[in-house]
Parts: C-alpha cells; structure tokens; sequence
C-alpha cells in the first residue's frame, strides 16, 4: 500500500491508496447501484473514503470488519444498521451527542464504544462513564437499561 500525503493537511487526513496492480473496488458505483436515489447520506461518506483508500482502512475507522463496509454499501448488510450508521455519523462526519459522563459533547461513535466497555475501576472518568451508559443516559443503547443492544 502506497501513501500520497498532502502537505497542507494534517496526519490524521492522510490518503491511502491501494498498492500498484492491487485490484480496487468502486465501493461508491456499487452504493449507488444498490439504493438508487435513496442513497443515505451516511453510506455514500462510508462509500466514498472505501473507494479513495481501501475497505480495509474505511473499516478501521469506524472499528468494524471490512465484510461490513462491504455489505453496506451493495445493500445487503442484515445486522443493525442503526449502529453502523452511528459509527459512520461520528467517526467520518463528526456527529456529536451530549454525553452525561463526560460532561460534554463526544462523537457518536465513541459514544457507542464507551457502552461496550467493561466496568474498568482504573480511574474515576472511567467509573462515571461506565454508570453513565447505563444509568438513563438518552443515547445508551444497551438492552438491559430499555435501549437497543449495541
């Protein structure tokens, strides 16, 4: 895998590229193809950084399999969407939640990490987080306190 690397942009927007005779996918056609003109503004982000870097990478960043990129933009993925889409909203999008833990705003996506972490009495911040996730909090997801499993 090569890297290109714009000098005006900061690490954290570097592109990736697949390597040379790398056989690439058109994630975004295939989006296209599978929801026409209903198109989620989400999956078409999701669709395009798979097709300007790889699925591989696309689905690092937003902590899931590549199969899932996959199956999401063809249409065909029969999992919870509603998470991925959450996923895809925070970690490409910059959607935010207040967050009663934290005290403040966070991405929607660590949002759904922080409610999948294991009580952890490593630190005050992590307590309060845990207890946060399940104790009302309007975004939690987890079956046991009335939201959906994450």
């Amino acid at each position: 895998m090569t890297r290109s690397v714009n000098v005006n942009s900061s690490p954290s927007k570097l592109t990736r590229t697949p390597s040379a005779g790398a056989k690439s996918t058109d994630f975004l056609a295939n989006a296209r193809e599978a929801y026409g003109d209903a198109l989620p503004d989400w999956v078409e982000e999701l669709a395009k950084l798979a097709t300007q870097t790889t699925g591989v990478y696309a689905a690092k960043k937003i902590d899931v399999s590549p199969t899932i990129v996959t199956t999401v933009c063809k249409g065909r993925y029969t999992g919870d969407l509603v998470a991925i889409e959450g996923r895809v909203r925070g970690a490409l999008m910059g959607y935010e939640v207040d967050c009663p833990g934290a005290g403040a705003p966070i991405r929607r996506d660590l949002c759904l990490r922080e409610q999948k972490t294991p009580f952890n009495a490593s630190s005050p911040h992590r307590v309060t987080m845990f207890h946060a996730c399940r104790g009302g909090c309007q975004h939690s997801r987890l079956k046991s306190h009335g939201g959906a499993d994450v």
